[in-house]
């Protein structure tokens, strides 16, 4: 098993690069759009976080900056009719943390902005990994490496009902969800003043 490549980048395509080890090995890695970004350009270092796929018609890498883009592209891929080309679209077009958001919320639409994922695949990945995105949500060991600060203070109740409000206001629930848990509440903030501290944010 691969667990990670570090090398140069000697090649940069559509969906992966090209990174050589210092040993000379050149290792072609399949990655999101983010990861593109990162590697800037032929010649740069580069460390990625690998999961390799043996199939029958092969062995292919796949490969994240951070530790929690691995743990969510591992957990998308186990849905069923997700496959890591849907896994990579969706980690291209949200971060683990706005995934775990909109499984949270039911946001079918937010989803759905991954190309090539349409509403039934959607859904399935609400219905798959809503388990593990409570438990970010609780702060609880979920493997994404991150919670939210205002569940662990107790009060996901008023939480839930402020981004429903500003979902009612036309913002969709994932985008909610982030504005409600980005405020500096308090532990016993009520649903109406967390409203008041995400408006001014927005």
């Amino acid at each position: 098993m691969i667990a990670y490549v570090e090398g140069r980048v000697s090649k940069i395509y559509d969906d992966s690069v090209v990174v050589v080890t210092a040993s000379g090995i050149g290792f072609q890695v399949y990655v999101p759009t983010t990861v593109l970004r990162e590697a800037g350009h032929v010649g740069s270092e580069i460390f990625l976080n690998t999961y390799m796929q043996v199939r029958e018609d092969g062995m292919f890498l796949y490969g994240f900056i951070e530790d929690e883009e691995l743990e969510m592209f591992k957990d998308l891929i186990t849905v069923s009719g997700v496959g890591p080309k849907a896994a990579l679209s969706v980690l291209s077009a949200l971060s683990p943390k706005d995934v775990v958001m909109a499984v949270l919320s039911g946001d079918i639409k937010t989803l759905t902005m991954a190309q090539g994922v349409g509403k039934k695949m959607a859904e399935k990945i609400v219905l798959f990994l809503k388990d593990k995105a409570e438990k970010a949500s609780e702060g609880l060991d979920s493997g994404y490496g991150f919670g939210n600060e205002n569940a662990e203070k107790g009060n996901r109740d008023a939480i839930m009902e402020a981004a429903q409000a500003l979902n009612s206001l036309g913002f969709s629930m994932t985008e909610a969800m982030k504005t409600v848990n980005s405020v500096n509440a308090g532990e016993d903030a009520t649903a109406e003043e967390i409203i008041k501290l995400a408006l001014k944010k927005i």
